[in-house]
């Protein structure tokens, strides 16, 4: 019996001071690139067939293959942490949640939970998780 693997992403994405790059995997090839005006480190995730820049309150979501701008979003709190499952986006900071719909950035849903304190936020759901993260980046 042989085990299935699905094939390599081609592209390796790369993200600092505001650009972003994705070169061919074996090459180190540009194969393109985008520059965005944003102060803060970007977390990539990778629904399927895009690349997610998470920004401290702005979600960019790019096409994998070309970098073309799908969508771009401001969003309520911090992305801290955050998790893609499904066509969700859920994210959170500072005692805060939300939820943006992967496919057009819209905002589903912002939870401040009043009262409750402005920690750390873990988040997530079976078999996918954003655990906390202290380190400053």
């Amino acid at each position: 019996m042989y085990r299935h693997h699905e094939p390599l992403a081609p592209l390796l994405v790369i993200a600092f001071g505001g650009h972003v790059i994705a070169v061919e995997r074996r090459t180190g090839k540009v194969v393109w690139q985008q520059q965005h005006d944003e102060p803060h480190a970007a977390r990539l995730l990778f629904p399927p067939g895009r690349v997610l820049l998470a920004y401290h309150k702005e979600l960019v979501c790019l096409a994998y293959a070309n970098g073309q701008v799908l969508w771009r979003t401001d969003v309520p709190t911090p992305t801290d942490s955050i998790v893609v499952d499904g066509d969700e986006i859920f994210f959170g900071a500072v005692g805060e949640a939300a939820c943006v719909d992967v496919n057009t950035g819209a905002l589903l849903w912002h939870h401040p939970f009043p009262g409750m304190g402005m920690t750390a936020v873990a988040l997530g759901v079976p078999d996918n998780v954003a655990q906390i993260d202290r380190r400053k980046v």
